[in-house]
Order: C-alpha cells, then sequence, then structure tokens
C-alpha cells in the first residue's frame, strides 16, 4: 500500500502553498463560526421583533446552515447541534412561518437557554450568550409588504 504522502496534492493559493492533508488545520473551528452563528441569531431576533418575516426566515436559515457547518468541521459537536437543530431551532422557525410572533419571542428564549445549557455541558460554562439590547444597526428591520 502506497504512503498517502505519495498520493497528496499540493494546493497553490497564489501566496503559498500547502498540501492537501493539511487543509483540515486550517477549516474554522467553533470559536469561529459562532460569532457568526450569534450575529444571525441577533438579526433574526430584531427581525421577528419587527414582523419581518422575510428577514426572520433568512437569517435562521443562514445561523442554521453555520451550525450544520460548524458541527460538520467539529465532529464532536454533531449529535447535540443536530438535536438543538431539530429541536430549538425548528420551533423558532415554525413561529417565524406561522407568524406567530408572541410564540416566537418565547420560542427565541428557550432556543438561547438551550444554547447556553450546550456550553455547559461542553466545559465552556463562561460562554453565555445573550441578545444583545439593541437591533443591529446594519440592517432596516422594516418589513417588506
Amino acid at each position: 500500500m502506497a504512503d498517502t504522502a505519495d498520493h497528496d496534492h499540493v494546493i497553490d493559493t497564489g501566496k503559498g502553498s500547502f498540501d492537501l492533508s493539511e487543509l483540515g488545520h486550517l477549516m474554522p473551528g467553533m470559536a469561529e463560526i459562532m460569532p457568526l452563528v450569534g450575529a444571525r441569531i441577533w438579526k433574526c431576533y430584531y427581525a421577528g421583533q419587527a414582523h419581518n418575516q422575510a428577514l426572520a426566515r433568512f437569517q435562521l436559515k443562514e445561523a442554521r446552515g453555520l451550525m450544520e457547518k460548524g458541527a460538520f468541521l467539529r465532529p464532536k459537536y454533531n449529535e447535540n447541534m443536530d438535536k438543538f437543530i431539530d429541536e430549538e431551532v425548528a420551533v423558532v422557525a415554525k413561529c417565524i412561518e406561522s407568524e406567530d410572533w408572541d410564540a416566537f419571542d418565547t420560542a427565541f428564549h428557550a432556543m438561547v437557554d438551550a444554547a447556553n445549557a450546550y456550553h455547559d455541558v461542553y466545559d465552556k460554562s463562561f460562554l453565555k450568550w445573550k441578545i444583545p439590547d439593541q437591533p443591529p444597526p446594519d440592517l432596516d428591520m422594516t418589513p417588506r409588504r
């Protein structure tokens, strides 16, 4: 059987190169991905508060994609991330689809509490995400009708 190094490929970035077998070390971890998730979740919350279904739906979908990417890249989180997405995120998504904004608020806070409980599971209790006090300044939350 040939050594895997005999079959490695070199990736040229234009500024340097690395072997394909080194790619995994360059992929983002949860510490890089979760702030991106947090930004999307923040936008989702305030879009929901503004009753902007399209924006809330989009931000939650993007956050979910980032969570799935994180779980794929860091398989130790896969089972719990799938559970979180299938349970807490799904409830928030259902509230958005039905435009039940009162239930959305309750489900959203439950989702944040569950996310923080998972931080405890992974010995990261020092990470406690909270909904920022102000809507994000980079988006107009006004619904388009």
